[in-house]
């Protein structure tokens, strides 16, 4: 039972049963015995949180909107925990409206670049505007939806922090982010007809031609870099980011639960599967996009197993020579596509080389295997040589040929030598300690530096209680001789 408060109006309260206006609420100031700790765990449409306190004191009705405005400064622990709650699964739904819209305008450019690049629907046809202007409405959608997903995560931000003035969030690094995501979204074909002209080279009869390409072009490649929603979708939708216990482990071991957090956990336990994910869509967007580049130049890249086999050949940097790409546009993404191959053929190694690589119980095993083969092997090479050693003591000694005697005496020196490699051999691998065996050495190190200490605590103190007793005796057999030699005088 809550006993004896001192109460200050400061707090509204909100009815949620009886939907009445918001009440005030005696709050404690000051605490004379305990306190209700106050943790907001009910909900009303009208007013955001609840706070519990004297439910039976309806009087000095207040209004919810001046209670709003004084609990920003007087909002207690448990009210912003469940105020975080809720915007974090709010910047959770956002997030995947924002993907979904990216998805939906990049799938709907795709189609409208497919029909105008196969000369099924004319760039300035009636179906090509519709395509477009779908393309618009979501990218629209998306600008909309992105705001408010900032403003959330600014107000994720101010709760965290506990700051009322939302302009001291505001920082140089946090309005490029979101301008730079802005403009990225934004980019995306019009529903207007516009051309330019690019220039190509010919590499076979060394001209150069000039060709009109649609602004659309130029306008719907960028639209892929709407894909940098799908790494933020893995990251909110990750259960390390989601669970409070782990993000608490974070804090206190100063890590930031961040994409390059979770991409490198879900590199450790889905290596094959987060690879051949991020290859496969690499290669596909860039074979597209290299299509879609390169029709306009060359009728070869009609057909796209052609893009495929050059984005494929570039990204193994192997290069035939059969197929290249005359534009500018075509050689800036085989650049990138060189450099993406570059990094994936890396991790590709990486991932092998952890593959390989045998476990700690796996490597004891093997080692032991090992060590009772050599222990085998040096037994039977000892045994050789007190065989080869009698050999020749008996042949010397009956006087046989001197060939016998020295064929024996090279097996006798053949089985010393393996003796000695075998034990070179035992002394390398018991000197060799990998690093999987550092932190089990430096904890064996560790305890017995904590013996030795304990144990040497242990032998001062005894030490000490012999120096007493010996004090103790001395004294005793200085009053034993004091007695004798009175005795003796009297």
């Amino acid at each position: 039972m809550f006993k004896k408060f001192v109460y200050n109006d400061r707090f509204a309260e909100c009815s949620v049963m009886n939907k009445i206006p918001c009440n005030r609420m005696m709050r404690p100031k000051k605490l004379i015995e305990e306190q209700d700790p106050e943790i907001p765990l009910v909900t009303h449409p009208n007013c955001d949180y609840r706070n519990y306190g004297n439910k039976n004191d309806q009087s000095n009705v207040g209004n919810c909107t001046a209670a709003k405005k004084r609990r920003a400064k007087y909002e207690n622990v448990g009210y912003r925990l469940a105020r975080r709650k809720t915007l974090f699964q709010r910047r959770l739904r956002l997030n995947d409206v924002c993907f979904c819209l990216a998805l939906f305008g990049i799938i709907v450019m795709i189609i409208q670049n497919e029909l105008i690049l196969n000369a099924v629907e004319p760039k300035d046809g009636t179906g090509a505007i519709v395509l477009k202007s779908i393309i618009l409405v979501s990218t629209l959608c998306l600008e909309g939806f992105l705001v408010i997903y900032h403003l959330t995560d600014l107000k994720i931000y101010m709760t965290d922090n506990s700051i009322d003035d939302w302009r001291l969030c505001i920082t140089l690094g946090r309005t490029a982010k979101v301008t730079m995501e802005i403009v990225i979204c934004f980019l995306h074909p019009f529903p207007f007809d516009t051309d330019i002209v690019w220039s190509s080279t010919d590499l076979l009869k060394k001209n150069i031609k000039h060709v009109a390409v649609p602004v659309d072009l130029l306008l719907s490649l960028p639209m892929f870099l709407r894909l940098y929603l799908f790494g933020r979708l893995i990251l909110l939708h990750s259960k390390l980011f989601a669970d409070a216990s782990c993000r608490s482990l974070g804090a206190l071991n100063r890590i930031n639960f961040n994409f390059n957090f979770i991409f490198k956990s879900y590199m450790d336990m889905y290596p094959t599967t987060v690879l051949t994910a991020i290859i496969v869509s690499g290669l596909a967007i860039a074979s597209w996009m290299m299509r879609a580049c390169e029709l306009y130049h060359s009728p070869t890249y009609s057909n796209f197993n052609n893009s495929v086999w050059l984005i494929l050949i570039t990204a193994l940097t192997v290069g035939y020579g059969d197929i290249v790409p005359a534009s500018y546009c075509g050689r800036g993404i085989a650049v990138l596509t060189g450099m993406f191959g570059a990094g994936c053929t890396a991790l590709i190694v990486a991932v092998l080389a952890q593959k390989l690589e045998m476990s700690r119980a796996e490597k004891y095993v093997h080692s032991f295997v090992i060590d009772v083969e050599q222990d085998k092997a040096l037994k039977h090479a000892a045994a050789n040589i007190v065989k080869e050693g009698w050999y020749v003591y008996r042949m010397k000694k009956k006087g046989k040929d001197n060939a016998i005697v020295r064929y024996h005496q090279r097996r006798l020196l053949a089985a010393i030598r393996h003796v000695r490699k075998i034990r070179n051999d035992k002394k390398l691998e018991d000197s060799a300690i990998t690093l999987i065996e550092m932190s089990k050495s430096q904890t064996d190190i560790y305890e017995s530096v904590h013996t030795v200490k304990t144990n040497l605590g242990t032998l001062k103190s005894r030490v000490d209680d012999m120096d007493s007793k010996l004090d103790s005796i001395d004294k005793k057999l200085t009053d034993l001789y004091n007695l004798i030699s009175n005795t003796e005088e009297h």
